[in-house]
């Protein structure tokens, strides 16, 4: 069976106790094997923390990603907050690349009442920069991660997110299946609209979309304009949208790659993921 990672989006729930470097054994422990770390409010790690905790992932076989903070926007119309926004990102990407993180996560953009392809070429123009800055420092192993949005707002549709990575040199999709299933008004019925998914990927991308995924999964409640609240496995009447057909279409088509846990409950519901995956392995 190909290999699927799975960790939570930050640092486990109790009983743990301690930091990023604590955290990498505690999860192996657990039978896990990713975690993200949180940037979203800011990169304030010390660069002592980011090496230890670096190789304590190496040793403990934990692949770590990051996330870049939530108030990025690369289409802001003030050059201040544009400006604000390539600063974020490398922020990001230096701590990225002293924890031998492979992904930037973030959120690209806002439509702010502008036509999508206005946004999209000044997101891409953002973007261009920060690879540029990126080569400029020696900055090698990093991608970055552009992320499908929840709301109807932003910039982050399936297409959009796929478009982008293809117009960059250095980056790759971030697939995130909650925000997917909000943006569509709960879109996801089940194996057809995860297996859709995986095809766009494919085909605006090719094989190595697929063969070496990242992606978040949590349960999520939404609205008129998307998401609200992301949601523990179980807690919703109906699983929306439901995990279980997206393990069955993981094992069917020998997809890799790594789904992060953004439940409140992280690391628990991470566990719980990873057993619905041995699972549907055992009964293809």
């Amino acid at each position: 069976m190909a290999k699927v990672r799975f960790g939570p989006a930050g640092l486990p729930v109790f009983p743990f106790e301690g930091g990023t470097p604590e955290a990498m054994a505690y999860l192996r422990d657990e039978g896990l094997d990713a975690m993200e770390v949180e940037f979203v409010r800011g990169v304030k790690m010390r660069a002592d923390t980011a090496g230890r905790a670096g190789s304590e992932a190496e040793r403990n076989g934990i692949s770590l990603s990051c996330h870049a903070p939530y108030w990025i926007n690369c289409a802001a119309k003030e050059p201040a907050k544009l400006k604000n926004t390539v600063r974020n990102l490398m922020e990001t990407a230096r701590a990225a690349d002293a924890l031998g993180a492979k992904v930037v996560v973030f959120h690209p953009a806002y439509y702010l009442g502008r036509p999508g392809g206005e946004v999209m070429e000044i997101t891409l123009r953002t973007l261009r920069e920060v690879e540029e800055r990126m080569a400029q420092e020696g900055i090698r192993g990093v991608v970055l991660g552009p992320e499908t949005g929840g709301k109807t707002t932003q910039l982050g549709g399936l297409e959009e997110t796929i478009e982008l990575a293809s117009a960059l040199s250095r980056a790759q999709p971030v697939v995130d299946f909650a925000h997917l299933h909000a943006r569509g008004n709960g879109w996801i019925k089940g194996k057809a609209q995860y297996a859709e998914i995986f095809e766009k990927l494919e085909k605006g991308l090719g094989r190595k979309a697929v063969e070496s995924f990242h992606s978040h999964f949590s349960e999520i409640e939404f609205g008129e304009y998307g998401e609200r609240n992301h949601a523990a496995l179980g807690s919703l009447p109906k699983h929306s949208p439901d995990f279980r057909p997206l393990a069955e279409v993981l094992v069917e088509n020998g997809y890799s790659g790594t789904v992060v846990c953004e439940t409140p409950m992280l690391d628990m519901d991470s566990r719980k993921m990873r057993r619905i995956y041995e699972e549907a392995g055992k009964r293809a």
